[in-house]
């Protein structure tokens, strides 16, 4: 599709379609399906799908939600036939965020709670922030109509974002302000102002990853057309390597053939400053989204300037 219409680079409804489709042939082997999701292409949305279809159709009492919790907290972890990369495993644990409430009838507070327990990891590593990024974006974005008869009744309008994501703290707060942007898309698209004021709710330890988020929502909403992207940040002079740093690791995540384009958009920079912020990125993001030696990150490291180039084969 996206060779006969290049204005189709997102597609992550597809994906998300795509995936429920395979499941529904077989239930039972969900988690076959979720392990043969492809990444890098439409924007990752074939795992979510996968969840959404094996769990959309029942809520789940308390004792079953404890039943499947270990299940819950392993399905996200390497496996026998599952090697993700770190892109592969944030998307997993943000997907089981947006299946916590499925699973709960839309109760908020009982999917951070779950959130909170099968997205911390013994050994330290956390992902119970992207996990709640899918549960608010569960409120803020449905999608197709079980997404809406899901939070029926349970809407959070424009006026009332402030005193909903206020009654929280911490984690859940933060995701719940960044993932309200949908309610203010025309204003943050329209006006860069908007969107310092739209991160400023947040508390200030919060506010870069507000902002990363909301690059990498921008890149998506502009639909990749780098020449509107780039008007954007050169309008954010204290932010700007940041946007534009963002933006092109976004563009690779949304899809592994963007690499050349990525890479292009950090040299078109001017500025040496956030020229330089920007190739950091792409390195940072080599072995997040790509395992080391992969063809996708010898392509990116091999397309990097010096001394990018060698930083990130080493």
């Amino acid at each position: 599709v996206q060779e006969k219409d290049r204005s189709f680079p997102y597609c992550h409804v597809l994906g998300h379609n795509l995936s429920a489709k395979e499941v529904k042939k077989n239930p039972p082997k969900w988690k076959e399906v979720l392990s043969r999701c492809p990444s890098g292409v439409c924007s990752n949305g074939c795992i979510h799908g996968g969840f959404q279809e094996r769990f959309r159709a029942e809520s789940f009492t308390d004792e079953q939600i404890e039943d499947i919790k270990e299940d819950l907290k392993n399905i996200c972890e390497k496996r026998l036939s599952w090697n993700p990369t770190g892109l592969e495993q944030a998307s997993c644990y943000h997907a089981l965020g947006h299946l916590t409430m499925y699973l709960t009838s839309a109760n908020a507070g009982k999917s951070i709670k779950l959130c909170e327990e099968i997205a911390v990891k013994e050994d330290g590593r956390s992902f119970v922030q992207v996990c709640l990024d899918g549960v608010f974006m569960q409120i803020y974005q449905p999608l197709e109509p079980e997404d809406f008869a899901l939070i029926a009744g349970k809407e959070i309008t424009k006026d009332k974002v402030d005193s909903f994501c206020f009654s929280f703290s911490g984690f859940p707060k933060a995701s719940c302000i960044s993932e309200s942007w949908p309610l203010f898309r025309s204003e943050i698209l329209n006006n860069p102002d908007s969107l310092i004021k739209f991160c400023s709710k947040e508390e200030k330890e919060a506010q870069p990853r507000c902002y990363n988020g909301m690059f990498y929502v921008l890149v998506a909403q502009f639909n990749f057309d780098e020449e509107k992207i780039k008007d954007y940040c050169l309008k954010i002079p204290n932010i700007m390597g940041k946007c534009f740093a963002n933006t092109a690791s976004r563009m690779i995540e949304t899809d592994y053939r963007n690499i050349d384009r990525s890479v292009a958009l950090c040299a078109s920079i001017a500025d040496r400053k956030n020229k330089n912020e920007c190739f950091d990125e792409l390195v940072k993001y080599s072995t997040f989204n790509f395992h080391k030696g992969s063809p996708e990150f010898f392509k990116l490291c091999n397309g990097l300037p010096d001394p990018w180039r060698n930083k990130c084969l080493n």
